[in-house]
């Protein structure tokens, strides 16, 4: 009787233990995957935006200028704010069929520098299609 309730209680502190893990590997997958996106305005505007230096963020805004492996870009919402531009470096980054001026753009990369001018290294690319949102 003794070895049956010893049994059910490894059994019990196994099962709680794989339950534990699983939900601690779960938790860290979701953790990760979940990457802050921000246009232009709302990262400049941002209390801590240094905080987010050297960390994996999404970046929407309008392409202003473009000149081979950098581009700079602005609010989607304030476009004629010249002072809501950040600076983008995409070296051995493929750019996407659309990519142009006056295009609306998401960025995924890094933060690089918050001082004399925001400047955000490029690791991936894509254009928002405008017919996706229209109603």
């Amino acid at each position: 009787m003794e070895t049956i309730l010893l049994t059910k209680n490894i059994n019990i502190v196994l099962a709680s233990i794989i339950i534990i893990i699983c939900g601690g590997a779960l938790f860290l997958l979701l953790a990760q995957a979940s990457i802050p996106i921000f246009s232009v305005k709302e990262l400049m505007d941002h209390p801590d935006s240094e905080s987010y230096i050297d960390r994996k963020i999404q970046l929407v805004g309008v392409v202003i200028e473009s000149n081979g492996t950098h581009f700079s870009l602005n609010d989607p919402q304030d476009v004629d704010n010249v002072s809501l531009i950040i600076y983008v470096e995409a070296i051995n980054v493929e750019k996407p069929t659309g990519f142009e001026i006056g295009k609306t753009v998401l960025v995924e990369g890094k933060l690089l520098s918050t001082d004399d001018s925001w400047n955000f290294k490029a690791l991936m690319i894509s254009t928002k299609c405008p017919s996706k949102y229209e109603s």
